[in-house]
């Protein structure tokens, strides 16, 4: 009986490099959280983690760095009622890393710029 079996990228010793750092995860009407986007810089996962949609209306979206096996970002829907009684939900970015905070942070200042830039020159051509 042979049992010298070759290894592959999936189950050989460098399979776990071959793993992206960072990984969102959505979660599904059943519950369960499929992965989606995944990536090794982590500006990139934040960015993409703040532009990520939810699968459904309060749906989850976790941020997770396969590295360290934790979550490092995820979301929480908070209900309000409008003046008319309907819920609507707000989302709320949940960090639990403070790198990852930062870059949010980052991130977002940058998105507020590209907006502003996009507004005064819409200005400057309708003048």
């Amino acid at each position: 009986m042979k049992t010298n079996h070759e290894t592959s990228a999936i189950t050989g010793p460098d399979a776990e490099a071959s793993v992206a750092r960072y990984q969102i995860h959505r979660q599904n009407r059943t519950g369960l959280f499929l992965p989606g986007f995944h990536t090794d810089s982590a500006p990139e996962a934040v960015e993409a983690f703040l532009n990520q949609a939810a699968a459904f209306e309060g749906g989850g979206v976790r941020l997770l760095d396969h590295h360290d096996q934790r979550m490092v970002a995820s979301v929480e829907w908070r209900t309000e009622k409008t003046d008319f009684g309907f819920p609507v939900h707000h989302r709320a970015n949940r960090f639990h890393d403070a790198m990852i905070e930062q870059l949010a942070g980052e991130v977002q200042a940058r998105t507020a710029m590209r907006m502003e830039l996009r507004h005064e020159a819409a200005l400057t051509v309708n003048v």
